[in-house]
C-alpha cells in the first residue's frame, strides 16, 4: 500500500491549491480565473474557436435585441503586421522602450473590433458582448485584453487609415475597443477587489461588505499549506488510503475537493465536487478534513476566510496489478 501512495502523489502534477476557482459551478470559474493578458505565444487561433468566442458574443443581451454592434475578426496576420509598422514609426521611443515589443495589440495574433453606432448609443450592449467574447476564450484556454490604446491610434493617424479602411466598416458605426486574443504566455495573478465597495440593502438596514462573516474569494494572500505546496504533496502521500474496493476495481481519476480556511487556519466545509467514484471522494474529503492548521489568506493585513479547491488524482501504479510470477 505504501508504494501505491507514492505513486499517486508521483503523478500529481496537477496539484494546484489556487482559490480562484473554488466553486461547483464552471462559468463561475471560468469568471474567476480570467485575467487580461499582454504577453502571447506565436500562435494564431484556430478559425473555429474564433468562431465560437463571436458566437457567444452575439448572443449577450441588449435592449429590445437590437443588437447595435458590428464585429471584425481579424486573422490576416499581414494586415496586423503592416499597421504595426506604422506605429513603430509614430512611436519611436515608446517602442524601443519595450524589449517584448512585437505589434500594436501586446503581440496578440488575432483581434476582435467592436464597432457601435456612430452618432452613439450601443456602449452598454457592447460591453455585455465583449464580457462574454472574453469569458468564452478564456474558458477555450485562450487570453484576452480589451484594448483602447490601439484604438485611439487607429482612428486619429491618417497613416493607419488602411487599417480601418478593410475592416470595412460601415459609414454610420465607429470603431469601440479591440479584443486582443491568443494563446497567452503569462499567467498574471489576479489583483485585490474592493469588496468594501459593495453594500447589501436589506429589509432594515444597509449592510455593508466589511469581510467580517464572508468567504473571500479574491484577496491579497493566498491561504497556504505549513511548509507550501511540496509539503502538502508529502503530507497527504503519508495520509492517503487508497479505497480497497476501487484498488480491485483498477479505478482512477481525479476528486476535486473544495474546503474553507477559517480565520485561524483551520479546514472546514470538505466537500468533493468532482470524482470519479464514492470511494474515492470519501477518502479524499476524509484526509482533507484531518490536515494540520493552515497559514490563512490574508487581505488588507487581516486574516480571512477563504476557500480552497485541491485537485487530487488517484493513480494505481502499474506494480500493484501485475500478478505475482510463479
Amino acid at each position: 500500500m505504501r508504494k501505491t501512495i507514492l505513486c499517486l502523489m508521483a503523478m500529481m502534477g496537477v496539484l494546484t491549491l489556487s482559490a480562484q476557482s473554488v466553486y461547483e459551478n464552471e462559468v463561475i470559474n471560468t469568471i474567476m480565473a480570467r485575467r487580461s493578458v499582454r504577453k502571447y505565444l506565436d500562435k494564431p487561433v484556430e478559425h473555429k474557436k474564433l468562431e465560437a468566442i463571436v458566437r457567444c458574443g452575439i448572443n449577450a443581451p441588449s435592449a429590445m435585441n437590437r443588437q447595435p454592434w458590428i464585429i471584425r475578426v481579424v486573422e490576416d496576420q499581414k494586415l496586423i503586421a503592416d499597421v504595426t509598422e506604422v506605429y513603430k514609426r509614430e512611436n519611436a521611443e515608446q517602442v524601443a522602450r519595450d524589449k517584448d515589443f512585437k505589434n500594436m495589440f501586446r503581440n496578440a495574433p488575432n483581434l476582435i473590433c467592436v464597432c457601435t453606432p456612430a452618432n452613439g448609443g450601443g456602449e452598454l450592449d457592447a460591453g455585455l458582448l465583449g464580457e462574454n467574447m472574453m469569458l468564452t476564450a478564456q474558458s477555450l484556454g485562450l487570453g484576452t485584453c480589451c484594448l483602447q490604446g490601439p484604438v485611439r491610434f487607429l482612428l486619429t493617424n491618417e497613416k493607419a487609415k488602411f487599417f480601418l479602411d478593410r475592416l470595412d466598416i460601415p459609414a454610420d458605426y465607429r470603431l469601440l475597443y479591440i479584443i486582443a486574443v491568443g494563446y497567452p504566455n503569462e499567467k498574471p495573478d489576479a489583483r485585490p477587489r474592493d469588496a468594501s465597495k459593495v453594500k447589501y440593502i436589506t429589509g432594515n438596514a444597509e449592510k455593508q461588505n466589511d469581510g467580517n462573516d464572508r468567504i473571500f474569494v479574491d484577496y491579497e494572500e493566498n491561504a497556504l499549506f505549513p511548509g507550501g505546496e511540496k509539503a502538502c504533496m508529502k503530507w497527504l502521500a503519508e495520509h492517503i488510503k487508497y479505497p480497497k474496493d476501487c484498488l480491485k476495481k483498477k479505478i482512477e481519476g481525479r476528486v476535486t475537493v473544495s474546503f474553507i480556511i477559517k480565520e485561524d487556519g483551520y479546514v472546514t466545509d470538505v466537500k468533493a465536487i468532482k470524482s470519479p467514484h464514492p470511494s474515492l471522494a470519501k477518502e479524499a474529503v476524509r484526509v482533507v478534513s484531518e490536515m494540520p492548521r493552515w497559514k490563512p489568506a490574508r487581505n488588507h493585513n487581516k486574516t480571512i476566510r477563504s476557500r480552497v479547491n485541491l485537485p487530487i488524482i488517484f493513480k494505481i501504479p502499474q506494480n500493484t496489478t501485475k500478478k505475482p510470477k510463479k
